[in-house]
């Protein structure tokens, strides 16, 4: 009762500076927490309101540079100007408090290390300090990130809370695009999304303030858009197809039929083959990699071996080495993108390696391990793990992006 005690005289001194505040009434003291993530978190967050031990009635207030705001039934916190916030929250027989470090925006000639983390929203690190910036909530469950210039994009993959952030100067941007999954990113500032579900099925998006969406097949996941030919591809997980469309009128032009469960796709610097990663999923032993010529039409090339359960994939064209996660196994596999035979071991990561990223300008390998809270990071030349890897990010990461 201390602790409530002191709670409620801090609201009511803070009261006279700002004025009339409401002040909770507590039949007896219940041990309750309110839910944030352990990150100092920057400005411009939007944070949903989340208790453990409060009732789902429970009342909020919040002190310092920041407001409650409710959108579509669901309360966030918004972070306005750097500072220190309180937020209280009770529902009559529990109280809770908890104070948050809102930061300014991160350094603006810093190369960031950005992490889609489901849980949390996106994590920023210092890319050659390998240290934990901060954290900016986007009011939703970010799955991919992709960076185009000074613009990073961010999916949500339960709502409708797409993210387009602006770094120079700093400004966050919301479009209003449902169930977003993957983003790819375009030259000038452009991206493309898939939905998972958009009017019954799959679809995919330009990414604007009034988004064109066209219908693709069934669950769009995995994307990859060739700006040289204006044209973008989508991955339909349950449909087993890859479509091919036109970047500036998403019209489909061509469909590739691939096998069940494709999911994740990576073009080449040309853009003449597309590498498409088969799931497989859990009750299926057929995962694997295919090969598909762009030129001068859709078709496949190649298949590698059966793999466990792969996942995500990247593309090293200097090195000629394609990465491949998987979910199952714990590990990356590494392939010749020509034969898609295995040229390495393969190497040994965290739980559950999501959607890896490859960095040609720093020579390294990103691989986030959702189940872990972890980010790992390889020397792609070397293939060897790069001291003080891994780390730790927020909740449930799935993709990264490095930022310049």
């Amino acid at each position: 009762m201390k602790l409530v005690r002191a709670i409620v005289l801090a609201c009511a001194a803070a009261g006279g500076l700002i004025g009339a505040i409401w002040l909770p009434r507590i039949e007896s003291f219940v041990p309750a927490k309110i839910s944030f993530a352990p990150f100092p978190y920057f400005v411009g967050s939007r944070i949903t309101l989340q208790s453990v031990g409060l009732a789902p009635h429970a009342r909020w207030s919040v002190l310092g540079p920041a407001r409650i705001t409710t959108v579509a039934g669901s309360r966030y916190l918004s972070l306005l100007r750097q500072g220190r916030a309180q937020v209280i929250a009770s529902d009559g027989r529990a109280i809770a408090s908890r104070t948050i470090q809102i930061l300014r925006a991160p350094p603006a000639h810093t190369t960031l290390i950005a992490v889609a983390c489901y849980d949390d929203g996106v994590a920023f690190y210092d890319a050659r300090r390998l240290t934990a910036l901060g954290l900016l909530a986007t009011g939703g469950s970010p799955s991919d990130i992709a960076v185009s210039g000074n613009r990073l994009a961010v999916t949500d993959n339960d709502g409708e809370a797409f993210t387009v952030i602006e770094r120079t100067p700093w400004r966050i941007l919301r479009r209003p695009l449902a169930a977003s999954d993957e983003v790819a990113a375009a030259p000038g500032g452009k991206f493309y999304a898939t939905l998972r579900q958009w009017r019954g099925l799959g679809a995919v998006a330009s990414v604007t303030a009034t988004p064109q969406i066209t219908k693709t097949g069934m669950t769009a996941e995995g994307i990859a858009v060739d700006p040289h030919r204006g044209v973008l591809y989508v991955a339909n997980v349950n449909d087993g197809s890859v479509l091919e469309l036109s970047t500036r009128t998403l019209k489909p032009l061509a469909r590739l039929w691939v096998g069940s469960r494709v999911f994740s796709l990576a073009l080449d610097a040309d853009g003449s083959h597309l590498y498409a990663v088969r799931n497989g999923g859990m009750k299926n032993d057929d995962g694997d990699v295919v090969e598909i010529a762009t030129q001068p039409h859709l078709h496949i090339v190649a298949r590698s071996a059966l793999l466990d359960l792969p996942l995500g994939i990247a593309l090293d064209p200097t090195a000629h080495r394609l990465f491949v996660t998987d979910e199952a196994s714990d590990v990356v596999y590494v392939l010749d993108p020509t034969t898609l035979r295995a040229t390495h071991a393969p190497l040994h990561t965290c739980h559950t390696p999501w959607d890896p990223t490859f960095d040609a300008r720093s020579d390294r390998l990103y691989v986030p391990c959702a189940r872990d809270d972890r980010l790992d990071i390889f020397n792609a030349s070397t293939l060897a793990r790069i001291p003080g890897a891994p780390i730790r990010t927020a909740g449930y990461p799935l993709a990264v992006s490095i930022w310049r």
